[in-house]
């Protein structure tokens, strides 16, 4: 299959010139294109005043929660020129004392600005029997490097939250979700293009989401 993608690559030094080409090529080239890639993060939630307090307390009764969705930007342009940078997710996510359920209406924020600070925002709702619930969580980024850098990028703290029609919301539990040195290789190599076939076309976009990344780390 990749094999048979690149074969279809014009070289750069031939010489095309047919009717309609220019126009063609044009066209294929303001289509929009983006990326798609997966992660999957898994923790503890439990009771307690904070996050990490709550943490263990899942970790000591067992209260498991993980989810592995998939991140689309079918427009990586606008994407790029979205302040919030909001994508759409899927997947399935599972979460102790409610079993297993597909994420509806997900979403993420990559990078978006809260007061002063970065924060990658996870929205995964999801339905059980007659019940709606929220899964969030933020990766809070203060100043990134080296070690903290990692820690920061691989941390999510997460609340898991009740919804009712008119009613209240209800925060049932909290805690930290994290990715582990697995799981971010497989991310790496989970990234797949979207509105394209050519090689080329994803490796420009794949290379520009790498260097919005980079940038807004080091911001």
């Amino acid at each position: 299959m990749a094999a048979s993608i690149w074969a279809t690559v014009v070289p750069v030094s031939t010489k095309i010139d047919f009717p309609g080409w220019r126009a063609h090529h044009s066209a294929v080239m303001a289509k929009s294109t983006g990326l798609r890639f997966s992660e999957s993060l898994s923790g503890y939630l439990g009771e307690g005043s904070g996050f990490w307090d709550a943490y263990r307390d899942g970790l000591a009764k067992g209260h498991v929660a993980r989810f592995h969705v998939t991140v689309h930007i079918p427009d990586l342009k606008r994407f790029l020129a979205d302040p919030e940078h909001v994508a759409a997710m899927t997947g399935r996510l599972t979460v102790a004392g409610l079993g297993s359920a597909v994420v509806d209406g997900g979403r993420i924020h990559l990078f978006c600005l809260r007061g002063q600070e970065k924060r990658l925002l996870y929205y995964l709702p999801f339905k059980k029997g007659e019940g709606r619930y929220l899964l969030w969580g933020e990766k809070r980024l203060h100043k990134p490097r080296g070690l903290q850098a990692w820690r920061q990028m691989t941390t999510l703290y997460t609340e898991l939250v009740r919804q009712g029609d008119g009613q209240p919301e209800e925060t049932l539990s909290r805690g930290i979700l994290r990715i582990s040195s697995w799981e971010v290789m497989r991310q790496a190599l989970s990234f797949r293009p979207l509105g394209t076939l050519n090689p080329l076309r994803f490796l420009g976009d794949y290379l520009r989401f790498l260097r919005f990344s980079g940038r807004e780390m080091r911001s």
